[in-house]
């Protein structure tokens, strides 16, 4: 029985051992299979928010920032990629063989709702969990509603120039301006183009008179989106102006008027000034505005000479008397009374730079500091360009000796009674109508006490006898006196001496020393330079600063009734410098001296003195 069994058994263990090797064959197969099957993902961006652009939008994948590929610990991961539009036909996936911080998407370029979701691929195409983020683009769309929100300039036209500006500016609570560009065309087919970027103005020359011109704007802005953010783009908008020139018929509104009829000119259209090339302007202007008018204009004077009518006037009246002085025409010795740092620019400077920067003005003549500090500085590129002449105290245009005018001549009578002084003058310019401060006589046929007098106009520089003073003494401290309006000074440092000539008509007894009358004194001129007079304290802001100029030598008993006394008063101490409270206006002639002589006046025995040739110089010699 054990025998059988054992012999049962031994092809039943064989059987067992066969059967569990290949039991244990199959388990490790199956776990082999079971390995393979598995996917490990790559690992998925941890934030994701776009900004918009100009159709596009930077899509950020990192809380942490943008940073290098290089730099980005991406485990698995290999590849970027984004993928939209995935509801459409065919879906728009772009792959990145990097791992990113972050995305451009370019070419959104439709009105709409953009879906994207972005992953990482790793190198077995395996894609983690995407991020995902919607948004509308910035497109050619709303780039053509924005076109109706960019301001049109406001526009100053001439028959043949236009200027261009933006008062209020071109920022909008839609838009950022960052800077335009430009371009037309002018009467003669020249193209012209341009950039402007912060306050944007444009002077354009040359156009065609009663013809369209279109301006071709393309405008630099960077849009504000809703809620304040802005985009990441700035864009170019393209607006055209279109301005219809008006015709050289149409008239014009001058601004300076008066400066204008000066100049000669009577009525204002383009037409009317098209051939004028040269304007003269005063240094009390207060705008170069209607330069804009005048196509043709090369050449500026700034100094005012020629223009009659204006300086202005200043009246002295007091004791019953009179006197007004200005309102001629401006003579080279002429400066503005205030320090340069307190005299204002002219108004209206950006008109003369269009039309010096465009060309068409070529030459300024202008004296130094005349129009003060700022126009100065204005000035200086156009100094080194050769522009601007600048017609400094050694130059040809300054006469070596000027005569003072009748227009500045004033009656002492003003002042005080006993600065009586019965005065008449030779020309025609004295006495102003209306006004009785002087009266007139005849140089060529003067009579004194009833006798004849001789004048020797042989004498004189101005040898026609018609710029001559006489005075009647009066009162004990005879007085006349040359003065400028109050905003006007004496350019000492250009003209440094007053020089004039004395002639004692009367007989020479009538002023010799007798019986303690002091007559001697009327012999000899005192000449008293100052700001004001000492009553009229509103003519000077600068005080009354009177300065002695010394005494003067007599007329000798030779000179009286036969010759011409020269006298010459320095006054090159007395410069009117830059910091200087010595703004001469004034010239007191007084021929008393103010030293307590008596006198009482005999109309049989007039003593009369006569004065010419009143004249600043150069030099002595003048």
């Amino acid at each position: 029985m054990n025998s059988i069994l054992r012999s049962c058994c031994y092809p039943l263990i064989v059987c067992a051992a066969v059967l569990w090797i290949y039991a244990c064959d199959d388990i490790y197969d199956n776990i082999k299979n079971f390995s393979d099957a598995e996917i490990i993902y790559p690992p998925t961006f941890d934030t994701c928010f776009a900004t918009i652009g100009y159709e596009r939008a930077e899509i950020d994948l990192r809380k942490d920032g943008r940073i290098p590929s290089s730099m980005i610990d991406h485990s698995t991961a290999r590849k970027t990629v984004i993928v939209y539009d995935e509801d459409y036909p065919t879906p728009t996936i772009i792959e990145i063989d990097s791992v990113c911080s972050y995305v451009n998407v370019t070419g959104l370029d439709e009105p709409r709702i953009y879906r994207f979701k972005i992953f990482t691929e790793d190198k077995y195409g395996n894609r983690s969990i995407p991020q995902e983020v919607s948004l509308v683009p910035y497109t050619s769309f709303d780039k053509d509603v924005l076109k109706q929100g960019i301001l049109d300039p406001t526009t100053s036209i001439a028959p043949n120039a236009l200027v261009m500006e933006w008062p209020t500016g071109l920022h909008t609570i839609m838009m950022e301006y960052h800077g335009l560009h430009y371009e037309y065309s002018d009467k003669d087919g020249n193209i012209h183009t341009g950039a402007r970027d912060r306050n944007p103005r444009i002077y354009s020359g040359n156009l065609p008179a009663g013809e369209e011109v279109v301006f071709n704007m393309t405008y630099r802005v960077l849009p504000i989106l809703e809620g304040g953010s802005k985009l990441l783009d700035t864009i170019e908008v393209e607006k055209p102006l279109y301005v219809m020139m008006p015709t050289p018929e149409q008239p014009f509104i001058p601004q300076e008027l008066n400066i204008l009829k000066a100049n000669g000119i009577s009525t204002f259209t383009t037409q009317d000034v098209t051939e004028i090339t040269t304007l003269t302007y005063p240094m009390n202007m207060t705008t170069f505005a209607d330069l804009f008018f005048f196509p043709n204009v090369t050449s500026l004077n700034l100094t005012g000479k020629g223009l009659n009518g204006m300086v202005e006037t200043l009246t002295y009246a007091r004791n019953n008397v009179h006197s007004v002085v200005g309102g001629g025409a401006w003579q080279e010795f002429m400066m503005p009374v205030d320090k340069p740092a307190v005299i204002k620019t002219p108004e209206s400077l950006q008109t003369l730079k269009d039309l010096i920067d465009a060309g068409q003005i070529t030459n300024i003549q202008y004296i130094p500091k005349s129009m003060g500090v700022a126009f100065d500085q204005f000035l200086e590129p156009y100094i080194e360009s050769g522009v601007v002449e600048l017609l400094t105290n050694d130059h040809s245009y300054f006469p070596d000796r000027v005569f003072i005018e009748p227009q500045f001549f004033a009656n002492g009578y003003v002042q005080a009674t006993n600065f009586e002084f019965r005065m008449y003058y030779s020309g025609d310019f004295l006495p102003r109508p209306g006004f009785s401060d002087i009266a007139k006589f005849d140089a060529q046929n003067d009579m004194i006490n009833g006798q004849p007098v001789n004048l020797h106009l042989e004498q004189l520089i101005q040898n026609d006898g018609k710029n001559i003073y006489r005075g009647v003494i009066v009162q004990n401290r005879p007085s006349f006196f040359f003065a400028l309006p109050r905003q006007w000074r004496i350019d000492n440092k250009r003209y440094p001496y007053l020089k004039f000539k004395m002639f004692i008509g009367s007989d020479k007894s009538l002023v010799t020393n007798t019986s303690g009358n002091n007559r001697h004194v009327f012999r000899s001129p005192w000449i008293r330079p100052m700001n004001r007079l000492w009553s009229f304290a509103q003519n000077s802001d600068y005080g009354q600063e009177s300065w002695d100029a010394g005494r003067n030598s007599s007329i000798t008993d030779g000179e009286i009734q036969n010759a011409w006394h020269e006298y010459t008063i320095d006054m090159s101490n007395n410069d009117g410098g830059d910091t200087s409270n010595r703004r001469n206006r004034v010239y007191v002639f007084n021929i008393g001296h103010e030293d307590g002589v008596t006198w009482s006046y005999d109309p049989n025995k007039e003593v009369v003195i006569y004065f010419a040739d009143i004249r600043l110089c150069k030099t002595r010699n003048d």
